[in-house]
Order: C-alpha cells, then sequence, then structure tokens
C-alpha cells in the first residue's frame, strides 16, 4: 500500500484553521480581508499561555504568518514567516520597554509539518539555518547557529555555540549539501533541490536591531505586507 502523500503548507493550516473555528479548542477566530490578501486571525488563550496568529492567504496560497506568544513569564516572542519558495522566519524576542533577541531562520516549505499539539498552523521538520542573537555590550552577536536542522532525527551541525567555533564547514543532511564560512558574516550555500545562497550578519547594531522590532510589529497592523528585514539575504541560484 503507498504511503500517504505528505499535506502540503495550504492543508496544514486550512486543518489548522477548521479546528480553530470549531471550539474544539479555548480559542477566538475572526476573518477579515485586506486588498486581496484573506487574514485568518486565532487567538489561543489556555490560562497559561496566549497564542496569536494571524495567517495571510492570497488566491488559497498561505503568503505569511505573524505570531505571538509568551516565551517566558516576562518575555514574548513575535515573528513573522513568509511563505513565497521558502519559510523564512524573522523574530524578536521582547519584553517591557527592552527586546532580549532576534532570531531568523529559513527552512523548505515542504518540509512543513503539522503541529503534534495542534497548537501552531504548523512547525517546521526541517531548516537549511537558524541563527539567534543577543547582547553584548552595545549590539546584538550571533550567539547560536545551526545549518540542516533535522527536527525529527535530530541532526544538525553547529557552527556557533558557547563552547564551538566552526569557521569552514562542508555537511550533507537529507538531499541537501552545504557549504559554509563564519567570518565577519555567516555564508551558507545550499545545494540540493532548492540552490540558495544565505547571508547573515554576526552583529547587529541597536538601531538594526529597533528596525527588525518595528517591521515584525507592523505586520500585526497590516502595514508591512511587503517589507522584511534587510539584515538578512538569502538568493536562489
Amino acid at each position: 500500500m503507498a504511503a500517504n502523500p505528505k499535506p502540503s503548507l495550504e492543508e496544514i493550516v486550512d486543518n489548522y484553521v477548521q479546528k480553530a473555528r470549531s471550539k474544539l479548542r479555548p480559542t477566538e477566530y475572526k476573518r477579515s480581508q485586506k486588498n486581496d490578501l484573506t487574514l485568518h486571525h486565532v487567538i489561543e488563550n489556555d490560562e497559561f499561555r496566549i497564542l496569536d496568529h494571524i495567517i495571510a492567504v492570497k488566491d488559497r496560497r498561505v503568503e505569511w504568518v505573524w505570531r505571538s506568544q509568551d516565551f517566558w513569564p516576562t518575555d514574548q516572542l513575535t515573528d513573522i514567516t513568509t511563505a513565497d519558495g521558502d519559510l523564512r522566519n524573522y523574530g524578536v524576542i521582547h519584553g517591557h520597554n527592552r527586546i532580549s533577541g532576534v532570531k531568523f531562520t529559513i527552512g523548505p516549505r515542504h518540509y512543513a509539518g503539522p503541529d503534534p499539539d495542534a497548537c501552531l498552523p504548523y512547525v517546521n521538520d526541517y531548516l537549511h539555518l537558524e541563527a539567534h542573537y543577543r547582547w553584548n555590550n552595545d549590539a546584538m552577536t550571533l550567539q547560536r547557529a545551526r545549518i540542516g536542522v533535522d527536527f525529527i532525527t535530530k541532526d544538525g551541525l553547529t557552527l556557533r555555540a558557547r563552547s564551538v567555533e566552526v569557521e569552514l564547514a562542508r555537511f550533507w543532511n537529507l538531499e541537501f549539501r552545504y557549504r559554509s564560512s563564519l567570518g565577519s558574516r555567516l555564508l551558507v550555500d545550499v545545494d540540493g533541490d532548492e540552490k540558495l545562497r544565505i547571508d547573515v550578519p554576526t552583529l547587529l547594531s541597536r538601531r538594526e536591531v529597533q528596525e527588525i522590532y518595528d517591521i515584525v510589529m507592523a505586520y500585526r497592523k497590516g502595514e508591512a505586507d511587503a517589507v522584511l528585514p534587510s539584515q538578512f539575504t538569502a538568493e536562489r541560484e
């Protein structure tokens, strides 16, 4: 018997929206229209945490997903994921009058999977790169970076962490081959079904951190549909 085909991102998100509307979960649901985008707004409050999602759909295709959720007792994680040829996520960890972290991830669109807990519209089963930034004096520096991250098998190569610093690397995982260079910036070449050149900074100034925060928060108001942080780039060959 042939295995069931992997559901598309649209099928995964549609199933999430249907559950949110069914009242099987402690959710509030609202649908609205902004130009040619259909916006599905889902808020889930289970008295332990609040998850707030806005999913933008155009011609039945998921365009972007905005999210805000409790991250720590005093912090929130707010991010925007664009869903064009791949899934690119730009996020900030913030609290009262402060920003404590920035993150950037990018992964193949077809490796999105359903959330086993049904709390998120989808989860990433695989990432080409994840990069996390924290304050170091007056700037944010790249504190942790991994490539070829498989969340099912827990495989992945760490390029930078507390006791790890890999300047040059080659790595193979699934159908992808990676070459990376870590210096003043982190450069990652991805070769496989997708051929990408990913370029991210190792340092973010206070002005850049504030700019990323403002862009991510503007999506909540629907004011920045075409704007993304310019500090992180990924170009297809």
